[in-house]
């Protein structure tokens, strides 16, 4: 009962008289706005994710065609006891590296496949007593939709490899 009558009660005071903004609260907030549609612009026209959650608009731009293709990439590897194309973890309790992180520096590591090697670096260190890789495969699958599903074996393409140092 003291509750609701203490609401009663506040409700019945009268509002504070509302105050202007100050010039310095308007250009503050006025240039967060400004910085946040430069970074959208940014990322949307760059078609990047620099400036997470200010990346591309692209992916939102129009419905998928599903009598179209679709794109998976993902990593392989080599190890030290000879297995081979044994699919690295991309996640946060194998490698720490999701694969979206890969597929959005995709540019980078095609131009430079040595950025593999923090990949098998961050598996070395959360797995120390694992078998360890010895070359990383940068591998893309294609897929072909008909009515939004798969038909027929992906067409695989071998983007970058890398030889990994110890």
């Amino acid at each position: 009962m003291r509750t609701l009558l203490r609401v009663r009660i506040t409700a019945l005071r009268p509002a504070r008289p509302r105050t202007r903004l100050s010039r310095w609260g308007t250009a503050w907030r006025l240039g967060l706005v400004v910085v946040g549609l430069v970074a959208l612009v940014h990322g949307t026209l760059r078609d990047s994710d620099d400036f997470f959650p200010f990346g591309s608009m692209a992916q939102y731009a129009s419905a998928h065609d599903l009598n179209g293709t679709t794109r998976s990439t993902y990593i392989l590897a080599d190890t030290e006891s000879g297995e081979e194309d044994v699919r690295v973890p991309l996640n946060a309790t194998g490698t720490g590296i999701g694969r979206a992180e890969v597929e959005g520096q995709l540019g980078d590591f095609l131009d430079d496949p040595s950025l593999m090697q923090v990949i098998a670096d961050a598996y070395r260190d959360i797995h120390p007593e694992r078998d360890q890789y010895t070359h990383l495969y940068l591998m893309r699958d294609v897929y072909q939709l008909e009515d939004g599903y798969v038909v027929g074996e992906p067409e695989t393409t071998l983007l970058a490899e890398w030889e990994v140092v110890r």
